[in-house]
């Protein structure tokens, strides 16, 4: 932009807005150094946005604020207490994802009824009853941990059953 252009056309023409020889005389110089001032304050403003690993420094005493990211003071209780968090969530999502595991409580003021694994059986229903009961039980958990684990395969003995296995 420091070289000019030279033109040899005389249909080309056009005006330069900023070096211009015609200064307006009402502007004064306080006018054009708080202008220039403003223009600078916001080029350091768009290269601080631009930059974001360009450091601040700051030097007023009432300007503060804590770096999240970086910061040399990190509070143990609450870090403790994050990871205590972290170690729960844990838990309870292993706790979901393997129901196979069984529910220990060592709180005393903690009960409940186990209806699948009680020792007293209910005089009411006759041993085929039982039978049926515990067979349909057990074709349910074999199905039930058939669908949680995809990745055992399938072994059928009937010679009619037949498929395509599009993933192997």
């Amino acid at each position: 932009p420091e070289v000019g252009v030279e033109s040899v056309d005389s249909t080309c023409f056009g005006r330069n807005y900023f070096n211009s020889l015609e200064v307006d005389e009402s502007i004064d110089d306080n006018e054009r150094k708080a202008v220039l001032a403003e223009v600078s304050t916001l080029k350091k403003i768009a290269a601080d946005y631009h930059h974001p690993e360009v450091v601040i420094e700051s030097v007023d005493s009432t300007c503060f604020g804590r770096n999240y990211f970086k910061s040399a003071e990190v509070v143990d209780a609450d870090r403790e207490q994050v990871l205590a968090d972290a170690a729960a969530l844990k838990e309870l999502a292993t706790d979901y994802y393997r129901p196979e595991v069984g529910v220990e409580s060592v709180d005393p003021t903690c009960f409940g009824r186990n209806y699948f694994n009680r020792m007293d059986g209910d005089e009411s229903t006759d041993d085929n009853e039982r039978k049926i009961l515990l067979a349909e039980a057990s074709a349910l958990k074999k199905l039930a941990v058939d669908y949680h684990h995809p990745e055992v395969g399938v072994e059928s003995a009937d010679s009619t059953c037949f498929g395509r296995n599009y993933f192997k």
